[in-house]
């Protein structure tokens, strides 16, 4: 579709089918959502990508009773590093120095311009900083699912300490952020007939 008419095509679905999307499907997804644009590309998230009914189902109490969790073809479930520090941003540039083929210490000068930026910042203000970062490659996952044709729904609200939990990701230092249900629109779900509706461009759009 193009993207237009992707974009009107879409909406949060509340209701799934039971068709499971293919995995060429879900790697493409999975792509367009690691290519999204962060600060820096210091990318301070991680995805955990979920097609386990059992697992779904034991996020499912945490959900908010929204069955779709469990429902859905997919899960992703975008979580931020709850670890922002020198070693994290060490770490960036050492793994762009070695994807262009520099040497060791050739962005030693931006790397501590980062550091001193990001390092500033209070530990607050860093989670804030990574949740923004993370709803930026939400943005573009939704994107690109709609031009696939592919049905998603984001959440926030569901409880994030029972799906840190579940998932296991206080070890892993990560904390869940927002998730988002894909597959397929059920015939049944009324919401998929309802007319889109956004503010006038006149309204939303101040040329100046």
């Amino acid at each position: 579709m193009a993207i237009l008419e992707a974009l009107n095509w879409r909406y949060a679905v509340r209701e799934f089918s039971n068709t499971k999307l293919s995995d060429d499907v879900i790697a493409e997804l999975v792509e367009a959502t690691r290519l999204s644009p962060s600060a820096y590309g210091l990318q301070p998230y991680k995805l955990i990508v979920i097609k386990s009914p059992e697992i779904k189902a034991l996020l499912l109490p945490y959900a908010m009773g929204q069955k779709k969790v469990g429902d859905c073809s997919h899960l992703f479930v975008l979580t931020v590093n709850t670890r922002i520090d020198a070693k994290f941003i060490e770490q960036h540039f050492a793994h762009v120095e070695y994807e262009r083929g520099l040497a060791a210490g050739t962005l030693a000068g931006f790397e501590q311009h980062v550091k001193e930026v990001m390092l500033s910042l209070s530990t607050e203000q860093l989670h804030q900083w990574a949740e923004n970062q993370v709803h930026i490659a939400l943005g573009n996952l939704l994107t690109a699912a709609a031009i696939k044709g592919v049905d998603a729904c984001p959440m926030a609200g569901f409880e994030n300490q029972g799906f840190d939990e579940v998932l296991g990701l206080a070890e892993k230092q990560l904390r869940t952020s927002v998730i988002c249900a894909l597959g397929e629109r059920a015939k049944t779900d009324a919401s998929a007939g309802q007319r889109k509706v956004r503010l006038p461009v006149s309204d939303f759009s101040v040329e100046i």
